[in-house]
């Protein structure tokens, strides 16, 4: 994900996650910019990590200009051109995480902010968890949901996120079939998308929906089912830890590991001999 007239490197970057619902990706940028226009067709978002900077940007003839350190945002509209440059308030690196979001989590439409700086506190929040989901490698089903919420919250923030209609439950055979995709694909990413399509639904809908029916939202309902299979086989084979972590969907027995202390208050080794 290269933004095109963006003047920075890029360090890391979601391609190949399997996230549908938002690309992330963490650029080193250079102390000084001339003057460079980008226009991306998504909700762009991004969020200072490291350093401080002078942004200004120009609509028209006028520039206007914000500090930003780590932790300031400036949001993009959908669409819209900005004309940017920026300039160093320090000494060591300057980074930045870029988040483009699919305004099409918006069920019906509507506007969003766009602003060179904007100071919200579950913005911020949400920025940093999807910035520390992609140094994790996090699954496509926790971004996608990190991501809804996002959408949703800025629309409203610019006052034109529709009134949701209350959330009905799914139906008892919708559940049972997104509950055996789920069992099916412990091992591996299993994205918001697909399990929506699974029952022909949007993926806000769908979250809505599911979380009304269960109290989770997907991405806690199968890290729990991950975790209660992981149980099963501690006790009921003789399988290496490493290996039930893979099975399970863990990326490294570390992770496993401190994912199922907080669950059932004992490592896993500890666990299969109780």
């Amino acid at each position: 994900m290269v933004i095109a007239g963006l003047p920075s490197r890029r360090l890391e970057h979601s391609a190949g996650l399997g996230w549908q619902s938002v690309q992330a990706a963490v650029y080193d940028d250079p102390p000084v910019t001339d003057a460079f226009t980008t226009e991306v067709p998504e909700l762009l978002l991004v969020m200072v990590t490291e350093g401080r900077y002078r942004i200004e940007s120009r609509h028209g003839r006028a520039w206007h200009g914000a500090a930003y350190r780590p932790g300031s945002i400036g949001v993009t509209a959908p669409g819209n051109r900005s004309e940017l440059r920026w300039r160093a308030a320090g000494a060591g690196p300057l980074r930045s995480l870029h988040l483009r979001l699919d305004p099409g989590l918006l069920p019906d439409g509507g506007t969003f902010p766009d602003a060179l700086a904007i100071d919200d506190a579950y913005v911020t929040a949400s920025a940093r968890a999807l910035h520390d989901a992609l140094r994790a490698g996090a699954p496509g089903v926790y971004a996608d949901s990190v991501a809804q919420g996002l959408v949703a919250h800025l629309a409203h923030r610019a006052g034109a996120a529709p009134a949701p209609s209350p959330a009905t439950p799914l139906g008892a055979a919708d559940l049972d079939r997104v509950v055996a995709h789920m069992r099916a694909h412990l091992a591996g990413d299993v994205t918001l998308d697909e399990l929506a399509a699974l029952v022909n639904l949007s993926k806000f809908h769908f979250l809505r929906m599911f979380a009304r029916t269960t109290g989770l939202t997907p991405h806690r309902y199968l890290a729990q089912l991950r975790l209660d299979e992981a149980a099963e086989l501690l006790r009921g084979t003789e399988l290496p830890v490493q290996r039930i972590a893979a099975m399970c969907g863990y990326a490294s027995p570390a992770r496993f590991a401190a994912a199922f202390r907080r669950a059932y208050g004992s490592a896993p080794s500890a666990y299969r001999r109780i």
